[in-house]
Order: C-alpha cells, then sequence, then structure tokens
C-alpha cells in the first residue's frame, strides 16, 4: 500500500507539474563517472567507470523532479546494469543551484547468474543547471547510501554527473 501511495503521489505531482503555466519540461541524457571523489585523484581515466543517463525533467519554479535511467555497460561478471532514479530537487533562490534527495534501484544481469535487483537506495543530489536557451547544460554531484541519514554522510563517495537537457 505504501508503494502504492508513493507512485499515486508522484504521478499527480507530474501531471499537476505538466499543467501548470509556469512547467519546463526536458529530455535529456548525459553521463556520469562512477569513482569515488576518494579515488579520482592518482588514478588514470577508465571509462569502464562510465555510464549513460537518459531522463525526463520538469520543472515549476523551484520545484524539480528529475526521472533518469543509468544504462552501465559490461564490467567484469556483469554484462549490463540498469538503475532507475527518481529526484525530488529544489531550486536554491533560482539561481540554478539545487539540491534534493531520490530514489534508486538498480537491475543487475549478470553473464553467468540470473538478473537480480538491489535493494533501495537513497540518492542525495546537488547540482547546477546552466541554462543555454532551449538547452541546458547539468552537472551534478551524487551521493548513494542504504539508509536515508544526513549525520553519516561521508564525503570520499560523491560521485559526478554531467547531462544535456532539451526543454520543450
Amino acid at each position: 500500500m505504501r508503494k502504492f501511495f508513493i507512485a499515486a503521489l508522484v504521478l499527480a505531482l507530474v501531471l499537476g507539474v505538466t499543467g501548470s503555466s509556469f512547467a519546463r519540461v526536458g529530455l535529456g541524457m548525459g553521463t556520469r563517472y562512477h569513482v569515488a571523489l576518494k579515488d579520482i585523484q592518482g588514478t588514470d581515466f577508465d571509462k569502464s567507470h562510465l555510464s549513460f543517463l537518459g531522463g525526463l525533467r520538469f520543472k515549476v519554479i523551484w520545484l524539480i523532479l528529475d526521472a533518469d535511467v543509468d544504462y552501465r555497460p559490461k564490467v567484469g561478471d556483469v554484462t549490463y546494469s540498469l538503475t532507475p532514479k527518481i529526484s525530488f530537487l529544489l531550486d536554491i533562490l533560482g539561481t540554478g543551484f539545487y539540491a534534493g534527495a531520490g530514489i534508486e534501484k538498480t537491475y543487475v544481469k549478470w553473464a553467468s547468474e540470473e538478473p537480480e535487483w538491489s535493494d533501495l537506495s537513497y540518492v542525495l543530489q546537488v547540482g547546477k543547471e546552466i541554462g543555454l536557451g532551449h538547452l541546458s547544460l547539468i552537472l551534478d554531484a551524487y551521493y548513494e547510501s542504504a539508509t536515508f541519514s544526513l549525520k553519516d554522510i561521508d564525503t570520499d563517495f560523491i560521485s559526478f554527473g554531467a547531462r544535456l537537457f532539451w526543454y520543450f
């Protein structure tokens, strides 16, 4: 019942957002680098840590709803993984800087084992949207955790992404 309530709330928000005269809806794609901040310095760039993002962004004044799917190609025993994510974000004083939280769940297709879904994870997301007319460059920082706690954030495990959105 709780999952149904959450899904209904998201659907109501999306429909409400798209019907507002202040609403902007964008379609985007980009990439994310899955190396923790603590490991970036001193390592060579490795494209096996890249994943590809596609998604929608709904904006009404200062409220943002991001719905993304993260596709990560073959890495080791994993044939591919798909991670749907939904985040509720707030634009801070209309500056283009935003912050918020979301949830995600990863589907992993193993090369030699049965595919499986991960447990639900929480995502803290901050970023900057740089408007270029109908296009926007979006730079994000992500922190993922199995538990939602603002006290236990380890900044060494932040990862980064960049997306390009077209608003129609």
